[in-house]
């Protein structure tokens, strides 16, 4: 009689993706939709907006180690019991946060909070590559895409629409009832992908054994360009966030009615490339289509940064819209065949692999997107040639290190 876990592999339950999406998107809707209530939360607890804006970098941090412990940890207990400990510890420290009376402990909780969302987001690309590989690996990860783009313009609204009706309280408490649905998802819904005697074998080894997998990483030359790659065209991403509201609302006189609009274009221009790649990759390997993306987002940078220094402060609104939904938009060919590509190297050790992969994402594009701001002139120079070295950079990455053209075998490794 086969085990849970294989029955599993032959058979992924339907609409796997949409549920591994909703769990994927606990993040964006942590960070997204507290942002309107910011000033509040400030004036509530008697201190400065910066003071606020602290929980925010220190949920950032706190979803980066979620993510380096929780990967190792779910190849060793199982993607179940981590991912139902990360919500437990997301729903705790959610309703903590409710009974808060000053700055240093909303940081404090915001930390915690985010290492169960890393514990518990990151079983995600770990189920994806125990069941698929290859362009059913790439088309799982594009449809998740699709959905989690979808996710950061939906959360301002929601966190808005709250604050209309009631303070701050209320949008926590809406991600408290989202994170006990995500709960009875991943025990109900979500198939044990690592089988019992991997689990048992893994936990014979020593738990200094258990971080193993990253050295096993790093020795793998192939995989460090596709991470190393996609981690500098996160940066580029990271850029255009952090940069949005100086572009929009001071550099063009955008008014925060219409800021929305201008921001969510991009993302609009993702999620159609994202269901161009969908159907490309029923003819290309994902790391074709990757080379192509690549290809064609640093053309929209070096025509970003051409029309910046060309057209200097007469620059207008379109001619640097364009290139941007160009360039943003064409991460939805580069992102989820990266990913798949990436993933493939590592069967056995999916989970530490994509605790690797979302950890280096994040810091990488919260230091890139940084380290441009610290460049602020009052132009958008700084921002239009950060964007076009990332990209850059990135092309280099896969094309040299990674060697994306060449195929990767069975057992990722030539």
């Amino acid at each position: 009689m086969p085990s849970p876990s294989t029955s599993a592999q032959s058979h992924p339950p339907r609409w796997l993706a949409v549920y591994l999406a909703a769990l994927v998107a606990l993040t964006p809707f942590s960070i997204d939709t507290y942002l309107p209530a910011i000033p509040s939360m400030a004036h509530a607890l008697g201190v400065t907006v910066a003071e606020v804006q602290r929980s925010v970098s220190s949920y950032l941090l706190g979803f980066a180690v979620g993510q380096i412990f929780g990967g190792p940890l779910s190849d060793r207990l199982g993607r179940i019991l981590i991912g139902t400990i990360g919500l437990g510890i997301f729903i705790a420290s959610t309703a903590l946060i409710l009974f808060i009376n000053n700055a240093e402990l909303l940081v404090v909780l915001r930390f915690c909070q985010a290492v169960g969302g890393g514990f518990a987001t990151v079983i995600c690309g770990a189920i994806v590559r125990d069941l698929y590989h290859g362009r059913d690996a790439a088309r799982i990860m594009s449809m998740i895409a699709t959905m989690m783009l979808l996710a950061p313009m939906v959360a301002p609204v929601i966190g808005s629409t709250l604050l209309t009706f009631s303070d701050w309280h209320a949008i926590f408490i809406f991600l408290l009832v989202y994170a006990l649905l995500m709960m009875g998802v991943v025990r109900s819904i979500l198939p044990e992908t690592v089988s019992k005697f991997r689990r048992a074998r893994r936990q014979r080894q020593s738990r200094r054994s258990m971080f193993n997998g990253y050295g096993e990483i790093f020795r793998c030359r192939r995989a460090l360009g596709f991470l190393f790659a996609q981690a500098l065209i996160s940066g580029c991403m990271f850029i255009y966030i952090t940069t949005a509201p100086f572009v929009f609302m001071e550099r063009f006189g955008v008014s925060s009615a219409h800021f929305p609009l201008m921001f969510g274009s991009c993302v609009l221009g993702l999620v159609l490339m994202v269901q161009v790649n969908i159907r490309l990759l029923k003819v290309f390997e994902p790391r074709q289509i990757l080379l192509v993306g690549m290809s064609l987002q640093l053309m929209s940078c070096a025509l970003l940064l051409g029309s910046t220094l060309y057209f200097g402060r007469e620059l207008p609104l379109l001619g640097w819209m364009i290139p941007l939904v160009m360039a943003m938009g064409f991460n939805g060919l580069i992102t989820p065949n990266s990913a798949a590509c990436y993933l493939e190297f590592f069967p056995k050790i999916s989970g530490t692999a994509n605790a690797l992969y979302g950890a280096t994402l994040f810091i990488a594009g919260g230091v890139l997107g940084g380290l441009v701001n610290g460049f602020h002139t009052g132009t958008l120079v700084p921002i239009a040639a950060g964007m076009a070295a990332c990209s850059a950079a990135a092309l280099c990455f896969v094309l040299f290190v990674a060697r994306a053209r060449r195929p990767i075998d069975v057992d990722g490794r030539r």
